[in-house]
């Protein structure tokens, strides 16, 4: 008889663990949207379609690319994050300043702190002057059916923006897409 009690217990206190797992998941992702500090990104055009997942834009930015020179410190372990600091220059453009493995304490307005991973391997330590192809996990936004199209044209002509939100420990979240200056597309809480 206790078997049989002992085997629903466990079951339950899976369950409850699983559920607890997801609700905080998404608390995290609501309090990056809602609390995070903003940050306005230009938009480099990408084929915005996949037949699997629906129609999506693919997301690509100048920061993407940045230099290896600008790493201090020891390189990150393969697959590892690492983090970059990007600076707000006189026009108002992102830029990458530096990369650190581990994250640095930046408290000015016109620097902020994302996490990255590599997208591909590291260039050779013998090429300080190549670029490393980074990703922040803001690569990608869905859209609605028959948009796909429309905003890839867009980001082509350099009308489209991305407003990202940051917190505090370098997370980054896609909070919506700006055409001409205006937010368009607002990323829903849940």
């Amino acid at each position: 008889m206790t078997a049989p009690r002992n085997l629903l217990l466990a079951l339950a206190v899976v369950a409850l663990a699983h559920t607890g797992v997801l609700a905080a998941m998404v608390v995290d992702r609501v309090q990056l949207l809602t609390s995070g500090r903003e940050i306005t990104l230009p938009i480099v055009p990408v084929d915005p379609r996949d037949f699997f997942r629906g129609e999506f834009v693919r997301l690509d930015y100048d920061i993407r690319r940045v230099p290896v020179r600008l790493l201090e410190g020891p390189r990150p372990r393969p697959n590892a994050p690492f983090y970059v600091v990007l600076e707000k220059n006189a026009q108002g453009a992102w830029t990458p300043l530096k990369i650190s493995r581990t994250k640095p304490g930046e408290a000015s307005p016109d620097r902020i702190v994302l996490k990255a991973r590599s997208a591909f391997r590291w260039p050779p330590a013998a090429s300080p002057n190549a670029d490393l192809s980074v990703r922040y996990g803001i690569e990608s936004y869905f859209v609605p059916e028959g948009q796909g199209k429309r905003l890839e044209d867009l980001a082509r002509e350099k009308r489209m923006a991305a407003l990202i939100a940051v917190d505090a420990r370098g997370n980054a979240a896609i909070k919506g897409l700006i055409i001409d200056g205006v937010l368009q597309y607002e990323e829903p809480l849940f």
